[in-house]
């Protein structure tokens, strides 16, 4: 596959995911305003679309490199619910050292598995 098919096939599919996620966001506060649902109840769960978005990234990857960057959404979005849900303690004051090193963790598991094998 040339490069420029492979740069149109992506922006197709981020088109489609965006498109999914703003239907789904859209129904979501349609429904808050027709008062079928309190969105007020569901905003603790805001950091799914995070967790989506990594979702769709690490399964339509088509390196290494993209899989660990879906898992890193992924795990960001788990850091994010659990910091604003109190879980464990964990506050963003005496967690954010966590996300540093995932950061750096993530950025060497990277560097190992694109490194060209000679």
């Amino acid at each position: 596959m040339s490069e420029q098919t492979i740069s149109k096939t992506h922006k197709s599919k981020d088109s489609f995911s965006f498109g999914i996620i703003l239907i789904l966001l859209g129904g979501f506060f349609l429904f808050d305003r027709l008062d079928y649902i309190d969105a007020r109840d569901y905003f603790k769960y805001w950091p799914a679309l995070i967790a989506i978005s990594g979702i769709i990234c690490a399964v339509r990857a088509e390196r290494i490199s993209e899989v660990l960057d879906g898992l890193m959404q992924i795990g960001i979005a788990a850091w994010l619910y659990a910091v604003t849900q109190k879980l464990y303690g964990l506050t963003f004051s005496n967690s954010w050292p966590l996300f540093i090193i995932a950061a750096g963790l993530s950025m060497v598991i990277k560097y190992f598995a694109d490194k060209p094998k000679s």
